[in-house]
């Protein structure tokens, strides 16, 4: 039989009825990626037979760890774990793709704009799906797209009849509760061992398909609790939604996330990275905060209304106490975002600033007409392709009761002054078949209130930013792009995150060129450009600087169950007024061995030159990783081993290992050592009760003592032991 792709793509433009070629599916035809390591020399992973498997849970580790790996180029943390909370849950309850909203869909992070659409109009021309078989059907989604909506998504046998959950508010609850402990073997400098541990505490409550409540509780390493300080947990928090009453599509009280265009007034929510396959996705609106991210969330009211069939009008309003450093003077420079309370003197800093945010967003979608499209051999047509246009306008309003006053220093004197702030920001796109083009332009300016003496010639004037993208897609599995960025050097939005070098959106110009092409016969094959300028001196600078980035990445899946991937990136930056030379190359390859074993080898090596002092720093690790999983996923154990050396922390290497649920699996390894890891997960039969345990233990040849201050280790070994316990009552 000739495979679906050839069919499609000679017969229809598009997408195609369900009903005209459904039996034409050929199973045999997929090839299902997998990521999971094993420790065997790379000779006996080319020489081991590799039968053909159903997609299994090794999919989902690859998912995770190339959505990691992306999102680490930022190096955050708190924006990995957001991200992975939403992928995770998605994981564990599926989304019904026949009645998944888009704001839902936006959520996903290897979704496109494009792609949702197309979805859409297929469900509207052939009505709910079947299997999610029929996602080949659909054109512009690539063949990586619909082997990951298999992992978050799914289509009900019965899909005539509403389910009991969508029309009966007490039809169906669901519990979940989540405990956590993270455990050192080992006492650090600045407080008693007992002080070390971390914990958190998760409780969700799930009724039907209109209601969701939860609380949740953390405590960091070092932080205390229980005490005359801290009567309770350091932090805590929670929320209480509905959905979909009436004309009401969500209502949120308590903790919650909010992103409208992208991203240049608000965005709290998800941030991805230059290598982000979700470069064209405009913000997901709002949705309850769940993570451990104790900084970047709002707390408060929000609704989104549904004004007719094509707008939507959101509110929100919050009040939070954040950290700062508060001066004599009632003045204060910036806003800690470290969410920690260890010491003495982050405790001082602790909830000392009042902050205030008062946003609306208003929205609409308008179809244009309807691309003719081509028949099938019988005569019944194809599917249709809609042209739509999309607008937004966003106000925000921000107040904090202590005022921002900078000081001499060169770097902050484009940094915000006074204690209110107003940004207007509009928001636009367009998409037909090949075409996508989305854009934000936003002005920030101050709305007055200083009270320092002289402050008055430090006042910044109002500030242009814009981002607009555009994409050309040749085909489902090929496309060309390019990002222009424009931030200007003295706007301010407290909430703003967008497509950028820095992670601030001010000070930065850049343009980039991107090119994607899914399928190449057996390859996948990925290239990026990036130019960016800073016209305003950064930190540590004393002159405005440029810099540039290229990456070329290849994937190589010449059988299922066998994908051997090479990347190579290169970042030329100044810091310090010198030009300093990244070089980065990766290779790794996967290979499944049976349906219970799964095996991959991975090498990273880093060269680090600054050309101005003839300088330079090198290193490399060696990770094998194997992965065993039961056929009914009850029982899962991965081991993980990796050689590291590295000069210095200049050529200092990221590395993805196995962790627990809404964990964030990357260490940063530097210096001369070895990384031990292994994960067992076991859950119950009836999956009531689910356990995760995970033991690391790190060892460095090249010192005696780790760290260094409070967080200091009198020794060479550095090795914990993390606990989760997740019980789940339907």
């Amino acid at each position: 039989m000739r495979p679906i792709n050839a069919f499609y793509g000679k017969c229809v433009p598009r997408f195609v009825r369900r009903d005209t070629i459904l039996t034409s599916l050929h199973h045999g035809s997929w090839r299902v990626p997998v990521g999971l390591p094993f420790f065997l020399p790379l000779l006996l992973f080319l020489l081991f037979p590799s039968p053909a498997l159903a997609q299994s849970e090794a999919s989902w580790d690859e998912l995770l760890q190339q959505m990691a790996e992306e999102a680490i180029e930022g190096e955050d943390e708190q924006q990995w774990e957001a991200q992975q909370e939403i992928l995770e849950e998605l994981h564990e309850r599926p989304l019904n793709l026949n009645t998944a909203t888009r704001e839902q869909l936006l959520t996903l992070p290897f979704l496109d704009e494009n792609a949702i659409d197309a979805i859409f109009d297929y469900l509207a021309l052939n009505g709910p799906m079947r299997s999610l078989g029929e996602l080949r059907f659909i054109r512009e989604l690539s063949l990586r797209q619909r082997e990951w909506l298999h992992l978050v998504c799914h289509v009900p046998a019965e899909t005539t009849e509403p389910a009991r959950a969508d029309t009966n508010w007490w039809g169906h609850a669901r519990h979940e509760a989540i405990i956590r402990a993270d455990i050192p073997l080992y006492n650090r400098a600045g407080w008693p061992w007992k002080q070390g541990i971390a914990n958190r505490l998760r409780y969700t409550w799930q009724q039907g398909r209109h209601l969701d409540a939860g609380l949740r509780a953390e405590t960091d390493a070092g932080e205390q609790m229980f005490n005359s300080t801290t009567p309770l947990w350091d932090s805590y928090g929670g929320h209480v939604m509905l959905r979909d009453i009436g004309p009401l599509k969500t209502v949120i009280v308590g903790d919650y996330k909010a992103g409208f265009g992208q991203g240049l007034v608000l965005n709290n929510g998800l941030r991805f990275g230059k290598l982000s396959m979700s470069l064209w996705r405009t913000s997901g609106g709002i949705r309850p905060h769940r993570s451990a991210d104790e900084v970047n969330f709002l707390r408060g009211a929000a609704a989104t209304l549904a004004l007719g069939s094509h707008w939507q009008l959101t509110a929100l309003y919050s009040y939070r106490k954040l950290d700062a450093t508060i001066a004599a003077d009632n003045t204060m420079q910036t806003i800690n975002t470290t969410g920690l309370h260890r010491t003495q003197s982050e405790l001082n800093h602790k909830n000392t600033l009042g902050s205030s945010t008062a946003a609306l967003h208003l929205a609409t979608t308008l179809p244009l007409r309807k691309v003719s499209s081509a028949t099938l051999p019988d005569g019944s047509p194809s599917g249709s392709s809609s042209r739509s246009l999309s607008f937004g306008l966003t106000a925000l309003y921000q107040y904090y009761d202590h005022q921002f006053h900078q000081n001499a220093q060169l770097y902050r004197q484009i940094m915000p002054e006074g204690y209110q702030f107003g940004v207007l920001g509009v928001d636009y796109g367009f998409r037909s078949h090949h075409l996508y083009a989305s854009g934000e332009t936003a002005l920030s300016f101050p709305l007055g209130g200083f009270s320092v003496e002289d402050s008055s010639s430090l006042s910044r004037p109002a500030a242009l930013s814009t981002l607009n993208k555009v994409a050309w897609r040749f085909n489902s599995n090929t496309q060309l792009a390019a990002i222009q960025r424009y931030y200007g050097k003295y706007y301010f939005s407290p909430y703003a995150s967008a497509y950028g070098e820095n992670s601030r959106v001010q000070n930065e110009s850049g343009i980039t060129l991107q090119l994607d092409a899914d399928r190449v016969g057996p390859f996948a094959l990925r290239a990026l450009v990036d130019y960016f300028y800073s016209p305003w001196p950064r930190y540590t600078m004393t002159q405005s600087s440029t810099g540039w980035e290229g990456l070329l990445q290849a994937t190589y899946e010449p059988r299922r169950g066998r994908t051997l991937l090479l990347r190579y990136a290169i970042k030329s930056k100044e810091q310090s007024d010198c030009r300093h030379l990244s070089h980065r190359l990766r290779a790794s390859y996967s290979h499944t061995l049976s349906p219970h074993w799964t095996a991959n080898l991975s090498t990273f090596l880093h060269f680090y030159h600054e050309p101005a002092v003839a300088s330079s720093s090198f290193g490399f690790v060696i990770a094998p990783r194997t992965d065993y999983t039961t056929l009914d996923q009850r029982l899962r154990l991965s081991l993980f081993a990796a050689l590291f050396r590295t000069n210095s922390y200049d050529s200092r290497l990221y590395l993805y290992e196995p962790s627990l649920f809404q964990t964030y699996g990357f260490q940063q390894l530097y210096g001369h050592g070895q990384r031990f890891a292994t994960t067992l997960r076991l859950q119950s039969k009836n999956h009531l009760w689910t356990v995760q345990l995970k033991a690391g233990v790190t060892h460095y040849t090249d010192r005696d003592q780790i760290s260094s201050g409070p967080l200091l280790i009198d020794s060479s070994w550095k090795s914990d032991i993390h606990c989760l316990l997740r019980m789940t009552i339907k």
